[in-house]
Parts: structure tokens; sequence; C-alpha cells
């Protein structure tokens, strides 16, 4: 799961706190305007539906599954859904930081066309007290290429009253190996928790657009509105 995915996961899960047990899964749901990766839209500027499920031990041992909807269409190949699974380990070094590693396996079922857009990703996260993170993200074979990837993204939220979060964060995606050349991007928004659900506003952009990654029109700024829905399945 990417940093962005997994901390505006964590910051719904506000709404439905519980006392630690030994494992707790829980399910969620979203329905967003625009899906947005590394600041590259991918479902064309158009709503998405998200939904997954996330295991967590009092280990700190962690895995899940995430699907949204797709729409990424070009000459050659279009995909209209992605799967993601993933599994990670977190340790607390201290009250403040803690540490952690996972992996992702980024599929996309029924893709059209002759390219296998399915890859795996590897990352190392640093956070502090759940308000600042710190990820380096690497993939050795990017859309079966043979060709490496590297990401590295900052993000941080904080507390505007007892009901708003602000969040912000950049990033840069080197994929200079793929593409011929890298790109940088960020976020901005703001988040209101209620009972059963959140929502996010949320701009988007990026430096530039960069061939195979993305285009002009999918890489441009953009405001994004989200509806979170976090449901505890067990463990609370």
């Amino acid at each position: 799961m990417t940093l962005h995915r997994r901390v505006t996961l964590l910051a719904a899960c506000l709404v439905c706190s519980a006392p630690a047990a030994a494992a707790e899964v829980t399910g969620y749901a979203v329905l967003t305007s625009d899906y947005v990766f590394r600041g590259v839209t991918y479902s064309d500027s158009h709503a998405a539906l998200q939904a997954g499920i996330d295991v967590t031990l009092q280990s700190g041992v962690y895995a899940g599954v995430w699907a949204s909807t797709v729409d990424i269409y070009s000459g050659l190949t279009g995909r209209d859904r992605e799967v993601d699974y993933y599994a990670g380990y977190s340790y607390d070094l201290d009250d403040a930081w803690t540490i952690g590693i996972n992996g992702v396996a980024h599929s996309f079922p029924g893709t059209d066309g002759p390219i296998d857009y399915d890859y795996a990703e590897l990352s190392a996260v640093v956070n502090f007290r759940d308000r600042a993170w710190l990820e380096y993200s690497y993939s050795p074979d990017i859309f079966h290429t043979s060709r490496h990837t590297h990401n590295v993204e900052i993000y941080g939220e904080w507390p505007l009253s007892t009901t708003l979060l602000v969040g912000a964060g950049a990033g840069y995606y080197d994929v200079a190996e793929l593409a011929g050349a890298g790109y940088a991007y960020w976020q901005l928004g703001i988040m209101r928790p209620f009972r059963h659900c959140a929502l996010d506003l949320r701009l988007h952009g990026t430096e530039r657009a960069v061939p195979i990654v993305s285009s002009p029109e999918r890489s441009r700024s953009r405001l994004v509105l989200s509806l979170q829905v976090p449901f505890p399945i067990a463990g609370n």
C-alpha cells in the first residue's frame, strides 16, 4: 500500500478507534471524484470506487488487499481496474518514532493489449508520532521491462481543531530508466472525520508529464473530493 493510501486509511479510522486487540481487521470503502496516484490521474479525471481490507496484528505485521476502478487508455492498451496486495511490518523505536517495511503487488486484471502493467514495489517508511512520514520505494522491474524505478515521498498531517486535519506532502518519482525522465509531485489536503466516515478535499499537482507514465492532461493539477467509510470487521 502506498504512503498516501495508508495515511488516509489511518486518519479515517480515527472515527472508529477502539481498544487494542491481538488482531484487528478493518474494511473500508472510498468514493472519490478522481483516483490520483503520485500526482497523476488513474481514472481519467472521473469518479472512482475503491475498497479494501486491512489486517493488523499487535506484533506490527499487517497485510491487506485494495482495489479501485481505473480508466487508463492509450493506443495500445486499456486498464479499467486495479487490485493491489500488500504486506508489511512496523516497529516502534520509542514513543515517537516508528520504522517499517512493506511490499505491494500492483495488478491490473483484464488489461487489454500487449503490455503487462503488473509490477511489485518495496518500501521503507519512517513515521514520527503518526504525524509525519518519509517513504522510499523501489521497483526492480516496472511493467516487466527490466527497468528500475525509485520514489521518495514525505507527508505530514496536523490538527487544525478537534475535527479538522490538514495534510501536505511532496515526492519525486524517478522513472528515468523507463521514460527518460522523472517528475516531482505534491499534494495539499484537509480532512474532516465524522462518527462513521470522513471527508477529504485534496489538491494534487505535478512538475511535468513524462512519457509512458503520464500525459499533459493526466498530470495537470486537480482538486479531489473523497468520502471514506471505514468499518471494523474483527478485533474491535
